[in-house]
């Protein structure tokens, strides 16, 4: 059950941040609208800047690297032009009248007039592509501050956005965190909590086994002594420390699991790693086991004689010991009050043997005749057991102040009818593990919030 509490304890404190938040959007939506539109627009804006710088890179890019081809190619016609005219002056100068040698001059010069046309259009290409390159620059130039001056205004929109509604989203989870809790409180009181106690009571049936014997209960005491009956095992709960001091003239042997062809209800009952005791076959006496709170003298230990009928309903921790001849069941219940006090399960002790249970400076056992007027309204924690066909239900605690200022749970027990036992404290402990569970999820959610918004 501890599992299923927190995941709904998860559920609902996300659940309310979720809502928390969507108020706070709803109230401030036109504002929060405006700026979103605004910011979009200006976005948008901005890609188109980058786009269009990015294309003007590559732009830049392919210029740069065509004149970088015309340089080549210039400096190529230039040693061209170098060589032809080396030729020319090295002709010699009885080649240059005659008429038998004209024909060379004559090509050479050509060649030469070829090159210089190159020259003077790679020339006027590379002078082209520069100012190109020139222009470019500007444009990049215009467009890096034009995407300056849109990143500028979205800032400035945000904070003309938060100039505007900044105090109404301040006073707004003001008054959130300082109304929310308190209304809460009374909501919870005055509405969830009166509604709860109007529920008809809940009665755990159980088949009867042997007529409709009623356990006999012995007076609880810090230390009860007990002796195994020839051929019996007693199983004594290993968790928690030892809770047998003395021993006589028994052996003992662990026991993983209490039934293995029931682990469910094994596990479901805490009846795991258990010390199995029996008498010891070559001693004389009869086998005694005493046994004794090992932490806390506040706990007292009461001997429960199981005569068949319908047996006993405990809460799994509060059992410490049994005899073999005890059987348990688990019986379901999903009605309101269990559902909200998160005991949907609910383990029944019956058969004809022997139980030990423990209780925080005693353990009562409370008789309430059906359709009493009396009211018996005890503490969440301070009811360890009853006997199936009981009714109780959940009530509000005492006075609202009470539980307005936290000193109090949400919900209480009331005892309608039946056998209850009931134990006279709530150790520090059991206090942190216990307690209404819708209770402690209303706790965990107000605590949630505050942390939401960093209080």
């Amino acid at each position: 059950m501890a599992l299923i509490g927190k995941a709904i304890t998860w559920i609902l404190r996300n659940i309310l941040a979720i809502a928390a938040i969507t108020v706070i959007l709803c109230l401030l939506a036109p504002g929060i609208r405006s700026a979103r539109e605004n910011a979009a627009k200006l976005r948008e804006n901005q890609d188109a800047v980058l786009a269009a710088i990015q294309s003007l890179e590559d732009e830049i890019a392919s210029t740069r690297q065509s004149l970088e081809n015309r340089l080549s190619l210039l400096d190529h016609w230039r040693e061209q032009r170098n060589e032809c005219l080396v030729q020319l002056s090295n002709l010699p100068s009885a080649w240059r009248h005659p008429i038998d040698h004209w024909s060379e001059y004559t090509r050479l010069t050509a060649e030469q007039k070829r090159l210089e046309l190159q020259i003077d259009a790679i020339e006027a290409s590379i002078q082209k592509y520069r100012d190109t390159l020139a222009q470019l620059d500007k444009n990049r130039e215009m467009l890096l501050f034009q995407l300056e001056s849109v990143t500028r205004s979205l800032a400035d929109v945000l904070s003309h956005e938060w100039r505007q509604n900044g105090l109404r989203i301040l006073l707004f989870t003001i008054c959130f965190v300082l109304f929310t809790p308190p209304l809460w409180l009374v909501f919870m009181y005055y509405c969830v909590a009166a509604l709860i106690e109007k529920a008809p009571p809940v009665r755990i049936q159980a088949r009867s086994t042997d007529g409709e014997l009623e356990p006999v209960f012995h007076r609880a005491a810090r230390s009860v002594t007990y002796e195994i009956p020839e051929g019996k095992t007693f199983y004594l709960r290993a968790q928690g420390g030892d809770w047998g001091k003395e021993r006589h003239d028994v052996v003992c042997r662990t026991k993983f699991l209490w039934r293995w062809k029931a682990p469910l209800v094994s596990v479901a009952a805490d009846l795991v790693e258990l010390l199995a005791y029996r008498r010891d076959p070559a001693a004389k006496t009869p086998g005694q086991i005493k046994m004794t709170s090992p932490r806390d003298d506040e706990v007292y230990i009461q001997q429960i004689e199981l005569r068949g009928g319908r047996g006993l309903v405990l809460t799994p921790r509060h059992v410490i010991a049994l005899t073999d001849d005890v059987r348990v069941r688990a019986v379901w219940s999903f009605k309101l009050h269990n559902f909200i006090s998160m005991r949907l399960r609910h383990i029944v002790f019956y058969g004809t043997g022997t139980v030990f249970i423990i209780g925080g400076r005693g353990i009562d056992v409370q008789r309430i005749e059906t359709g009493s007027n009396a009211t018996h309204k005890i503490e969440d924690g301070v009811l360890v057991g009853y006997v199936p066909g009981a009714a109780y239900s959940l009530c509000r605690t005492q006075t609202f102040w009470a539980y307005f200022r936290g000193m109090t749970s949400l919900l209480d027990y009331r005892l309608c009818g039946g056998t209850f036992l009931t134990q006279n404290l709530v150790s520090r402990h059991e206090k942190e593990v216990l307690g209404s569970g819708f209770d402690r999820f209303m706790s965990v959610l107000l605590n949630g919030v505050g942390k939401l918004l960093g209080f």
